[in-house]
C-alpha cells in the first residue's frame, strides 16, 4: 500500500533568531538605510500586488515622502495618509542628517509589501535583498513595518 504523501509543515520564522549585535559607533557617524515591510514604493514604480509579493522595491535617497505611494491593505492606513513618514520615515531622517545627528542616507533604500509566502521570503527574497542592502554599506539599518 502506497504511503500518503507527506504535507509539508508551515514555516515559522518566529523560530530564526535575529543576531543582535551592540552599536558601538557614534550616530553623527553612522548613514542609515531604511528599509520597510509596508508596501512603499515611488510613484513612477510598478505597484506591489496586495495579494502578495514576494518582491522589494528601491527608493532612491533623494525621493521625498510626498512622492512616495504604498500598496497595501493589510493595515490601517490612516497614519501614512496624513504622513509617509510613519512607515517609511525618509524626511525624518534626511532633517537628522542635516542637523548633525546622522551622516546621512545611503544611495539607496528598499520597501517590501505584503506576503504570506515565508519560506520563498527566507529562502530567496530576504537573502537577496540584504545582499543588495549590504552593497549600500549602511552603518545602521532602520527597519519599519505596516
Amino acid at each position: 500500500m502506497a504511503q500518503p504523501a507527506e504535507t509539508p509543515k508551515p514555516l515559522e520564522l518566529s523560530r530564526y533568531c535575529v543576531p543582535y549585535t551592540p552599536f558601538e559607533r557614534p550616530l553623527e557617524e553612522t548613514t542609515v538605510c531604511l528599509v520597510s515591510t509596508a508596501a512603499v514604493r515611488t510613484k513612477d514604480d510598478a505597484p506591489f500586488d496586495t495579494e502578495g509579493d514576494t518582491t522589494w522595491r528601491v527608493i532612491p535617497a533623494e525621493a521625498v515622502a510626498a512622492d512616495l505611494r504604498y500598496d497595501d491593505s493589510h493595515y490601517d492606513h490612516a497614519c501614512v495618509d496624513r504622513d509617509m513618514n510613519c512607515v517609511f520615515p525618509i524626511d525624518r531622517v534626511r532633517e537628522l542628517a542635516a542637523d548633525g545627528w546622522v551622516a546621512g542616507l545611503t544611495k539607496r533604500h528598499f520597501s517590501l509589501g505584503y506576503s504570506q509566502a515565508l519560506r520563498e521570503l527566507r529562502e530567496r527574497t530576504i537573502p537577496a535583498l540584504v545582499r543588495e542592502i549590504d552593497r549600500e554599506r549602511p552603518g545602521a539599518v532602520l527597519l519599519t513595518g505596516g
